[in-house]
This record gives structure tokens, C-alpha cells and sequence, in this order.
């Protein structure tokens, strides 16, 4: 989430804040910013805020269509030498800088009342 403070416009802030809003958002977020620098599958994120998988796998496609969280796949299970299994990937999932950059944002903003 470091980076550099890029100033926000006032229309895309109270969509950001709209999106934030939403508590399952906001559990997600929390398990992700718990995960440190390291990053998440959508099963760990589930399990973590208790939520049910398609329904954060929904909540994740709202945080990404905004930048907020992005993913890359990583393999989770090595394929098994000479056997039909093939293996497993996941997306792992992490905070952006977009995200910093909506909250500090959103508190600069908060702050001018």
C-alpha cells in the first residue's frame, strides 16, 4: 500500500466510500490487512470472516472492479508425479495502493468538516 498520495476526485471518493461501506467489505479488508505484506485465497478469506465463500467471492469482484484488491494465481497443491491429478491454483488476493490512497482520501476529506 505505500506509494505515492494521489489526490482522488470528489465523484469517484463517494463511490469509493459507498463500496468501502459494506460490512462484508470491510471484513475482508480487515483479513487482508491482517495478512500483512503476504496475501490471501479466496477459501482463507471465507474462513477467516466466517462468511460464505461465493458470497466474498462477490464481495472480492466489487473490491477489484474498483482497483482496491488486486490477485495473482499461485499453485496451492503440486501436481502428483505419474497420477492423473493435475494439481491446484488460487488467486491470492492483497490490498492496493489504490486502496491507501481512497482511505487517506477519505480521511482528508472527513477531516474538512
Amino acid at each position: 500500500m505505500a506509494g505515492t498520495h494521489e489526490r482522488i476526485n470528489k465523484d469517484e471518493l463517494v463511490k469509493l466510500f459507498h463500496v468501502l461501506a459494506q460490512p462484508t467489505r470491510q471484513k475482508i479488508i480487515k483479513a487482508l490487512r491482517e495478512a500483512g505484506p503476504g496475501s490471501l485465497y479466496i477459501d482463507e478469506i471465507a474462513q477467516k470472516i466466517k462468511e460464505d465463500r461465493r458470497n466474498v467471492s462477490f464481495h472480492l469482484a466489487t473490491l477489484a472492479e474498483y482497483g482496491l484488491v488486486d490477485g495473482d494465481y499461485k499453485v496451492i497443491e503440486q501436481p502428483v508425479a505419474k497420477s492423473k491429478a493435475k494439481g491446484k491454483a488460487a488467486k491470492f488476493y492483497h490490498l492496493t495502493d489504490k486502496f491507501g490512497e481512497a482511505v487517506s482520501s477519505l480521511v482528508e476529506e472527513l477531516t474538512r468538516f
